[in-house]
């Protein structure tokens, strides 16, 4: 049994919808810019949504549980043909995809430690006080301190 067209082509788009806020989110990260990375998170959300549902149908179209995974797919549309271009577009895109999220999550994760580094500095700084409170130098020997020298 063959993949119903417009349900591959409908999946297919979405997944390149996908893939264009995946790679707007890398920019997003690389740049630190975190307003952006607001709203494409939610963007994200809501596309993730829209593929879990067209996955659900498509799976369903073909007797699998939602949670099927691609190869076991693939068996079932196309036990006994080659798939055709959108299975092999939803195959590509789906790697891209994986591909992506997987860069993501390493840049995701090297922001962190950034912003963690950052926090220790900070904390550290407010810990020490420069100035008494009758407003002279707490520590007049060491004048050397400064904030920004993490």
């Amino acid at each position: 049994m063959i993949a119903p067209e417009p349900s591959l082509q409908t999946l297919n788009h979405q997944l390149e919808a996908f893939l264009a806020l995946l790679e707007e989110e890398a920019i997003a990260l690389a740049g630190g810019n975190a307003e952006q990375l607001g709203e494409l998170t939610h963007q994200r959300h809501a596309a993730s949504q829209r593929l879990a549902e067209s996955w659900r149908q498509l799976t369903q179209q073909h007797g699998l549980p939602a949670n099927a995974s691609l190869p076991a797919l693939r068996i079932r549309a196309f036990p006994d043909a080659q798939p055709d271009t959108n299975w092999q577009l939803l195959e590509r895109l789906t790697h891209e995809a994986d591909r992506l999220n997987r860069i993501n999550g390493r840049l995701i994760e090297e922001q962190m430690r950034r912003t963690q580094a950052a926090m220790q500095v900070l904390q550290s700084a407010s810990t020490r006080t420069l100035y008494g409170a009758d407003g002279r130098l707490s520590d007049p020997k060491n004048l050397n301190r400064s904030i920004d020298s993490a």
